[in-house]
C-alpha cells in the first residue's frame, strides 16, 4: 500500500508539471469555468458531471468554493482516480464526490440529470469521431435542459499552416522549461501528434449534432481550446437518441 502510494504521489507531481508546461494557463482554466457555471447555475445547490475526473483539478478547484456542490467523476484510469480521491480526502469533501472508474456508460441511471458538466482534456484523446459524438451524447443525455457544459480539447487541422505554428509555440512551452531539443521532439513526433485533432468548425458540428446550443470559444492556449455551451431541447437521460 505504501509502494502504491509513493507511486500515485510521484505520478500527481509529473501529471501536474507537465499540465501546467503544455498549457500555462492551466490554473486560470479551472477558474474560468467555475465562474461560467456560477453564472449559469440558478441557486447554490448543484450536481457536476465531471468527464475525466482523474487527478482531482476541477474537484480540489470548484470544491472548496462551492460547498453546496456536488460531484460525480468519471475516469478509464484507477490509478488517476485514486489521486483525485486524495485530494478529495484531504479536503474533506468525500461525502460530496463519487468517483466512477469506466466511462460515461457506468454512471447508474438516475432520475435527476446533471446541473453542469465538464470534459476537459479527454476528447482529443479518442481517435474515432464516432464514438467522440457518443461521448457528447451520452454527456448531453445526463443534463437538464438549458445546463451548462464545457468542453476543452486540443484542436486543428493537421494540413494548416495555423497548427504548425501553434505546435512551435507549444514547442516553445517545454524547451522554456528546460527539456533538451532532442527529446521535445520525440514528443512532439511519438506524443503530441498522435493525439486525435480536429478542426475548429469540426469540434463545434459535434456540438450542435449532439444537441449542445449557444456555442461559443472562450479559451485558447498553445494546442488547446475551449468552447461553453448548453444542453438544450432534451429531457435528459434519453441516451438511446440516433447518430
Amino acid at each position: 500500500m505504501k509502494d502504491k502510494f509513493t507511486y500515485n504521489t510521484e505520478m500527481a507531481q509529473t501529471y501536474e508539471t507537465n499540465a501546467r508546461i503544455s498549457i500555462p494557463t492551466y490554473d486560470a482554466l479551472f477558474g474560468m469555468v467555475q465562474s461560467y457555471f456560477r453564472a449559469e447555475i440558478s441557486g447554490e445547490d448543484a450536481s457536476v458531471l465531471v468527464i475525466g475526473a482523474g487527478g482531482g483539478n476541477e474537484l480540489s478547484t470548484w470544491g472548496p468554493a462551492n460547498p453546496e456542490w456536488t460531484f460525480t467523476g468519471v475516469d478509464i484510469s484507477e490509478e488517476m482516480l485514486k489521486i483525485a480521491q486524495h485530494k478529495t480526502n484531504q479536503l474533506g469533501m468525500s461525502h460530496r464526490v463519487n468517483l466512477i472508474h469506466g466511462t460515461i456508460n457506468d454512471l447508474p441511471i438516475a432520475d435527476e440529470a446533471f446541473d453542469a458538466a465538464s470534459c476537459i482534456l479527454v476528447l482529443h484523446f479518442i481517435d474515432n469521431v464516432q464514438e467522440k459524438l457518443e461521448l457528447l451524447r451520452s454527456i448531453h443525455a445526463h443534463m437538464k435542459p438549458g445546463a451548462p457544459f464545457v468542453l476543452v480539447s486540443a484542436y486543428g487541422d493537421r494540413d494548416a499552416t495555423e497548427l504548425k505554428d501553434r505546435l512551435n509555440v507549444w514547442r516553445s512551452f517545454w524547451l522554456d522549461a528546460g527539456k533538451p531539443p532532442a527529446i521535445v521532439n520525440e514528443m512532439v513526433n511519438t506524443g503530441i501528434m498522435k493525439i486525435s485533432f480536429l478542426p475548429e468548425k469540426q469540434i463545434e458540428g459535434l456540438l450542435q449534432e449532439t444537441g449542445f446550443t449557444n456555442i461559443t470559444k472562450f479559451f485558447v492556449t498553445g494546442l488547446f481550446g475551449g468552447w461553453i455551451c448548453h444542453a438544450g431541447g432534451s429531457d435528459g437521460l434519453d441516451i438511446e437518441c440516433d447518430v
